[in-house]
């Protein structure tokens, strides 16, 4: 499975049957992806040029995308995204929202955490990933609170299963 920023706030999941774009905005080249999903309410800006969509995800539910298991929970005007890819349970979300509900979130592997809004980094050491993802205006702030300030930069991340750290990793994506 990739994880890739194409945008400002943008992400594309590609696991081996079904590929994800999250928050796609106006700006997005010609992209391929089999499933669309959209954290915020507030975001109604989807490129005309993404091909091979087969469904936009925008409210809450369960929902399986080429194989692919993904579950959506509305937490005020966002969503908080669980999915199996590739045998790699993910975790996607804001800050805030995954700040809300981490009582209520189940066991992750890799959690993507969009650093855009001001709230309580101890929520992201509580849920135990064994990588988080961090993007968003505030990643390196996030950083410097979790203690973590050398964590490396990278555009794309890779995981398999077998091959995911035992103790947290931490990754900067852009």
């Amino acid at each position: 499975m990739d994880i890739q920023l194409i945008g400002k706030n943008s992400l594309k999941i590609k696991g081996r049957n079904a590929s994800f774009l999250i928050d796609p905005d106006k700006t997005l080249g010609k992209t391929q992806a089999d499933a669309i999903i959209l954290l915020s309410l507030s975001t109604n800006q989807i490129s005309s040029k993404i091909e091979g969509s087969r469904i936009t995800i925008t409210g809450p539910g369960e929902y399986e995308v080429g194989g692919v298991k993904v579950s959506a929970t509305r937490v005020d005007d966002r969503l908080v995204i669980s999915a199996d890819v590739d045998a790699v349970k993910l975790l996607l979300g804001s800050g805030k929202s995954i700040e809300k509900i981490h009582d209520n979130i189940p066991e992750c592997d890799i959690a993507l955490v969009n650093a855009t809004d001001d709230f309580n980094q101890a929520v992201l050491t509580a849920i135990e990933p064994k990588v988080l993802i961090l993007f968003g205006e505030n990643k390196k702030s996030v950083t410097k609170m979790l203690g973590k300030e050398d964590a490396p930069k990278a555009s794309k991340y890779s995981a398999t299963p077998g091959k995911l750290p035992a103790e947290m990793e931490i990754v900067l994506l852009g």
